[in-house]
């Protein structure tokens, strides 16, 4: 059986954290989407944290890219932290990693 995959969100005041576990990939980015969704709209900053993920495929990184240009529409700060290796090489790769990093670092505010 494939490890579970976990999205654990909390908030202080209006920053919003996601701890996510597991397998990242094409069967689990419906779950990241909608929780990190959800997370955008209630916060002004997003941090996912991302140590716990074992293993990302590309349909998991874009769905992370998919959130950093989705924060960056609503003004919301967003970060990434701990994220595994793979995850840079993936987006590299498609000439991505950029989009995803430029958010830790907003030029707005």
């Amino acid at each position: 059986m494939s490890d579970d995959f976990i999205v654990e969100r909390r908030s202080e005041g209006d920053r919003q954290y996601l701890e996510i576990r597991g397998t990242l990939d094409a069967s689990r980015v419906e779950q990241l989407a909608h929780e990190g969704f959800e997370a955008i709209c209630a916060g002004s900053s997003v941090e996912f944290r991302l140590g716990g993920v074992t293993s990302i495929d590309l349909t998991g990184a874009l769905g992370l890219v998919a959130l950093a240009k989705e924060a960056a529409d609503r003004d919301v700060l967003f970060k990434i932290d701990g994220y595994p290796a793979r995850l840079q090489i993936l987006l590299e790769e498609q000439g991505l990693w950029s989009l995803l990093r430029r958010e830790d670092n907003p030029s707005h505010g």
